[in-house]
């Protein structure tokens, strides 16, 4: 997945301090000791005994726990994690929803923090406090992440090769699961996988259930869409020219919100790829219904439908698109609510199909949608994130 920032791992390309919100002779210390001399305490300590995630769904011990991650490699457990570390985003929202939050004890960086720090903090008190594990060129921090004493990591890795995979397996000797999302069916796996890693499995059909029913709720206004007028969409991430191919998830969020992908008319084998750059000629013989941007900060919906300047792209260009004329020109502005790769997907398709069809959406209240999947999922409200108890 491209463009997808919550899919990535949040890996800079800047050197980054071991353990930023500690002290580095901590971890030094710990490596000098040995992982086992390490004390508890501060928010990498062992969860209590008795807190509500517990080793067994049932509250009992627990057999050993089995998982294959998504490159087809072997991961066991022999008990419900107790020290997760979450280096990938999008599958430690999923942990979250499961109820293995208060077994996350360290994290990569958090993309667009100011998005998700009220969110993470009332999810999971003392968030803000928990250790950041940092990487550079791909690699991360393994002497920090070794200071966590993790018994569980979770990473983002496009291949089974990747570098730290092995990297961290080798030095750890803990089980890593690797995430590489491809599809929505691939949150179904992703939930149930964690589920069963936090000790409450059943948590996980919930979760997946939710979703569907969400989902299957917009698919009715959906149907009763006459295909011919279904509008054709040009997804724009965050290159401008960078698309959603034809075989994408956010070509499959523009079908489930009741678009057709504007590429489907686009005789090109790129078409069919999951990041297609096409060219400004090509978008013109294109002339998509709507524009629909994914979050971007250097540019608004406004900038485009007036013709400004921005970067190196002039938008007076685009005056002539049917979508512009039309001021059909929307954008998910919230990366956290509307990340389409979580739980919170019929958040993003049910505010894309509002947008896209306002006619048969006309009586659909995103924001009361939003609130009840928060409640349902992570027991906040939303907005504001408050606790439902």
């Amino acid at each position: 997945m491209r463009r997808r920032p919550s899919l990535r791992p949040g890996r800079s390309e800047a050197a980054t301090p071991a353990l930023p919100r500690r002290a580095a002779a901590g971890v030094v210390a710990c490596l000098a000791l040995g992982l086992a001399a390490c004390g508890a305490g501060g928010p990498g300590a062992e969860p209590a005994a008795g807190s509500s995630n517990t080793a067994g769904a049932s509250g009992g011990s627990a057999a050993a726990i089995s998982l294959t991650d998504f490159h087809g490699r072997q991961v066991r457990l022999e008990r419900p994690s107790q020290r997760s570390v979450f280096l990938v985003e999008n599958a430690m929202n999923t942990m979250l929803a499961v109820g293995g939050g208060e077994r996350i004890v360290g994290t990569g960086e958090i993309w667009q923090p100011t998005y998700k720090t009220a969110f993470l903090n009332a999810v999971r008190p003392g968030f803000s406090a928990l250790p950041v594990v940092g990487s550079k060129n791909g690699t991360y921090d393994v002497e920090a992440l070794a200071a966590l004493k993790p018994d569980f990591v979770v990473l983002w890795a496009q291949t089974k090769s990747d570098k730290a995979i092995a990297a961290i397996a080798d030095a750890l000797k803990v089980p890593v699961y690797a995430v590489f999302l491809r599809s929505f069916e691939d949150l179904d796996k992703l939930a149930l996988d964690l589920a069963a890693v936090a000790g409450k499995p059943a948590r996980g059909e919930e979760i997946n259930a939710l979703v569907k029913e969400e989902m299957g709720k917009i698919a009715t206004v959906v149907d009763r869409i006459p295909a011919q007028q279904r509008p054709t969409v040009y997804w724009m991430w965050g290159d401008i020219f960078g698309t959603a191919g034809t075989t994408s998830s956010a070509s499959d969020l523009i079908e489930a919100a009741g678009g057709r992908n504007v590429l489907t008319g686009w005789k090109d084998a790129a078409a069919a790829t999951e990041h297609p750059v096409v060219s400004m000629e090509t978008l013109v013989r294109l002339d998509p219904d709507v524009i629909y941007m994914w979050y971007n900060q250097d540019l608004d919906p406004a900038d485009i439908v007036s013709g400004k300047k921005v970067g190196t792209v002039d938008f007076s260009t685009w005056r002539n698109l049917k979508a512009v004329k039309n001021l059909k020109v929307f954008e998910l502005k919230d990366p956290f609510v509307y990340d389409m790769m979580t739980g919170r997907l019929p958040a993003a398709t049910a505010k894309v199909a509002k947008d896209i069809n306002p006619a048969p959406f006309a009586t659909w209240d995103v924001e009361a949608g939003v609130d009840r999947l928060m409640r349902a999922m992570y027991g906040v409200r939303y907005p504001g994130f408050a606790p439902t108890s």
